[in-house]
């Protein structure tokens, strides 16, 4: 939902940068995901306490996933700056489409993951696993949209997201 706000407030680029850096997190502990769900699927013991890898990232997935719920609550109680009316319109295209692909990967990769650990579904750790093979090139495709915004279209794109909007 976009409105004539210029900026984001600062829940919202504090939500931005926590998850961004959960999601990060979230690729250190992928081994020790994968190991602890392919010793549960092959009938080994539970995975004990001390695979605290692999409870990492099961715990930062939802906190992911709480973050990101939130995240759009705040979005659309908030609104967010439109894409700049000036830039070509398949330029504003892949921002939208990235922004909306990027938000229903830091849903669904927690719900297909959650399915995968805590219902031992196979098919969603492979697909939860095979997604942060999307999830990689579209988050380098986010950040360098920002860094051409600013530095080649001279925009505010990249600031309004580092500096909260004034009120």
């Amino acid at each position: 939902m976009a409105n004539d706000s210029i900026g984001y407030s600062g829940l919202q680029i504090t939500l931005h940068w926590l998850i961004a850096a959960l999601v990060l997190f979230q690729f250190v502990f992928h081994e020790p995901i994968v190991q602890a769900f392919d010793d549960r699927i092959d009938g080994d013991m539970p995975v004990p306490v001390e695979e605290t890898g692999a409870w990492l990232h099961v715990v930062g997935g939802v906190i992911i996933l709480i973050l990101a719920l939130i995240r759009i609550t705040v979005r659309t109680r908030h609104g967010v700056p439109a894409v700049p009316r000036e830039h070509p319109a398949l330029l504003r295209w892949i921002a939208l489409a990235t922004h909306y692909l990027l938000y229903g990967f830091i849903i669904g990769m927690p719900l297909v993951g959650a399915a995968a650990w805590f219902g031992g579904i196979e098919a969603a750790g492979a697909i939860h696993s095979a997604a942060r093979f999307i999830l990689v090139p579209l988050i380098l495709v986010h950040a360098a949209g920002a860094l051409v915004e600013h530095f080649v279209l001279r925009t505010n794109v990249l600031r309004r997201m580092l500096v909260p909007e004034k009120r």
